[in-house]
């Protein structure tokens, strides 16, 4: 599997101001890819923090880091700073993220608008570094590529992050990880506990290594449990992996049956 990691930065993450629905959302994005985040990294608006953070995920040589938030004009925004001690590269001014910031302030009709010391800091990369067109923003994306990983810098702000993402960065992670084809399925059942359950969902992933098979519960309700049973296979063929996927699936509601619970319904899994 591509080895794909989130660096996720911002004091407003860590301190419960914010809600991380962009890790939330590439997570998705990636799962549907045939892919995962194999791992997600959190610090504060800080140089020693982005830097140590950047510098591990080297050390686990991944395909892809994808570092989200700090691109903007404000002091604390230091994330390119932190990515170039990161990759031990020098910053400097890139005229081609200078013209794009301009086209930015051109497109909203403010076209003679100064740009501020504050506004030409969006400009300054990493050395090797090249910008990302922000169609949502002012912001460039960055992307560069240290070792044998390939680092994306996005904006914080969702609705920039998605954009920059569905335009530059998922056409080369899709690349990478090749046509592959994912099948899934969530199972409910009711009168089962997750403890019944863990025995059989360790069996079928004994026979199916490759598969996903995860038990959500869902409490319980007038005295009857219910749980959730989330199954995925990812197979480079369709119909080899909705084979896997369904055998799961009539190995599990069968077994459960026999346990003494009831399969309620089945449907498009996460």
């Amino acid at each position: 599997m591509v080895r794909v990691e989130v660096l996720t930065v911002g004091k407003e993450l860590l301190i419960g101001r914010t809600l991380n629905t962009n890790v939330h959302w590439m997570g998705r994005r990636l799962a549907l890819m045939g892919t995962m985040i194999k791992e997600i990294t959190t610090v504060d608006d800080d140089l020693e923090e982005i830097s140590h953070a950047l510098s591990s995920a080297f050390s686990r040589r991944p395909a892809f880091v994808v570092v989200v938030g700090g691109l903007g004009p404000t002091p604390d925004d230091m994330t390119l700073k932190g990515v170039a001690m990161g990759a031990k590269r020098r910053l400097a001014l890139n005229r081609k993220a200078l013209s794009l910031i301009r086209e930015h302030y051109a497109r909203r009709g403010m076209a003679e608008i100064e740009l501020t010391p504050a506004r030409r800091k969006m400009a300054v990369l990493p050395s090797g570094a090249s910008p990302l067109l922000n169609a949502a923003g002012t912001a460039p994306g960055v992307r560069l590529v240290a070792g044998g990983t390939v680092v994306f810098c996005l904006p914080g702000v969702p609705a920039e992050m998605r954009s920059i993402f569905r335009r530059s960065v998922e056409p080369e992670i899709r690349a990478k990880v090749g046509r592959l084809s994912r099948a899934a399925v969530t199972l409910k059942f009711e009168g089962i506990y997750e403890s019944a359950l863990a025995p059989l969902i360790r069996r079928e992933l004994q026979r199916n290594p490759g598969a996903y098979v995860k038990s959500h519960p869902r409490g319980v309700r007038e005295g009857v449990s219910r749980i959730e049973l989330d199954i995925v296979v990812v197979d480079k063929e369709r119909t080899d992996a909705e084979r896997v996927k369904d055998g799961i699936a009539r190995e599990m509601a069968r077994e459960v049956t026999r346990a003494g619970g009831v399969v309620k319904s089945t449907g498009e899994g996460a």
